[in-house]
């Protein structure tokens, strides 16, 4: 990722080279989930997911393999997370299908492998597809399928698992994404509620410091912003014990 003079006066330089990936966590279900939940929202996502793979399961590879455990998540949705990092819809549309069979780790570790991302569709709110960029609503999700490694010649890691399969039935578990972006842009909202972009460059990177995932307090002269990630892509997901997105 490039640096400006200004973000390396405003002593930025390592931290931004080291801060290009993001997580963004949201509940795992399993595809044959028959949970109950008291709480709304968390029911409408199961919905959706349901929905997906409802639609999707004729076109669905690889089914009913003894040894793997099949799950669906939301991976990422559009717009502002509760970082202030901002994913816009051209973006996302672009990378919508880099998620496709990269990694599924256990928090976040890299050489503790369990699974892989095995498909992906762009659907709105309700879970629909979305199959053109001319359809893009302004609010939209990727979803993924994935699997499980559910047999290990190892017995502690084949229990290991039996007892991580069992606790994502038990809705102990949660799904954060992993993402690369080589670049990123200046998302702002005005006192008055207006939205913009604005290019980051030499002229503007004085606003680095005031972005949340450099240390700032995401604002500027009364203006909202954020960090609007650029040249995306979804470079697999983590098994997490903590959610980090309400919805």
């Amino acid at each position: 990722m490039k640096i400006y003079a200004q973000e390396i006066q405003d002593g930025l330089e390592q931290v931004i080279k080291e801060n290009n990936t993001i997580a963004y966590c949201s509940d795992i279900i399993c595809q044959d989930d028959t949970l109950n939940t008291s709480e709304a929202s968390v029911a409408a996502d199961k919905a959706v997911a349901r929905s997906f793979f409802e639609l999707h399961e004729s076109k669905a590879e690889n089914k009913d393999q003894i040894d793997l455990y099949y799950l669906s998540s939301v991976l990422v949705s559009s717009g502002w997370n509760k970082n202030d990092d901002v994913f816009d819809a051209k973006e996302m549309w672009e990378a919508r299908s880099t998620p496709e069979d990269k990694q599924f780790n256990y928090m976040h570790n890299e050489k503790d492998i369990i699974g892989h991302i095995t498909g992906n569709r762009v659907v709105d709110k309700s879970g629909m597809e979305i199959h053109s960029e001319d359809d893009l609503p302004e609010d939209f999700d990727i979803l993924t399928k994935a699997v499980i490694y559910k047999e290990w010649s190892d017995l502690e890691q084949r229990s290991r698992m039996s007892k991580i399969i069992s606790e994502i039935e038990e809705g102990k578990w949660f799904v954060s994404m992993e993402c690369l972006f080589p670049a990123f842009d200046y998302a702002m909202i005005s006192p008055d509620g207006k939205r913009s972009i604005l290019e980051r460059n030499e002229a503007s990177a004085f606003l680095t410091k005031h972005l949340r995932a450099y240390g700032g307090e995401g604002k500027y002269n009364n203006y909202r912003v954020g960090r609007m990630l650029r040249n995306l892509s979804f470079s697999g997901k983590g098994l997490v014990s903590k959610p980090a997105n309400p919805r």
